[in-house]
């Protein structure tokens, strides 16, 4: 009996030995983007705020989608740290995602603009900024 199990148990070790972790897809791994508004804003210093960028600015809604300030919607694709918005009116833009909170737009050559899109918690970030 046991000279009939050492075959089928040479055979799992082989195997065991021979398989490979899977592999993730080029780009990293799928992921999605916190639910919720995301600002974009162009940088500010110590003497000039932050100035909100409303018609760059999106909702991140169910399924991979996003829905802009007009009401379009759209979907997007987030690999790794790598976004790029893939339909609707803000398709072929591309981002790079900072933590979890942060988007920062890319430009054409794939190099990082000084701009950025924040996450906001408060329920309607999308009006417009009354100095408040």
């Amino acid at each position: 009996m046991i000279k009939a199990c050492q075959p089928l148990a040479l055979a799992v070790a082989l195997f065991a030995l021979c398989a490979q972790p899977a592999q993730a897809a080029p780009g990293g791994y799928l992921r999605v983007l916190l639910r919720g508004y995301w600002i974009c804003e162009t940088q500010g210093d110590a003497t000039t705020p932050a100035m909100r960028r409303l018609q760059d600015s999106f909702r991140v809604i169910a399924d991979s989608s996003y829905r802009t300030s007009s009401g379009a919607t759209g979907t997007y694709l987030l690999l790794g740290t790598d976004m790029v918005m893939t339909g609707g009116p803000f398709a072929g833009r591309k981002y790079k995602l900072v933590g979890q909170g942060i988007l920062h737009p890319l430009d054409a050559s794939g190099k990082r603009t000084t701009d950025r899109c924040v996450r906001q918690a408060n329920a309607s970030p999308m009006a417009a900024d009354d100095g408040s």
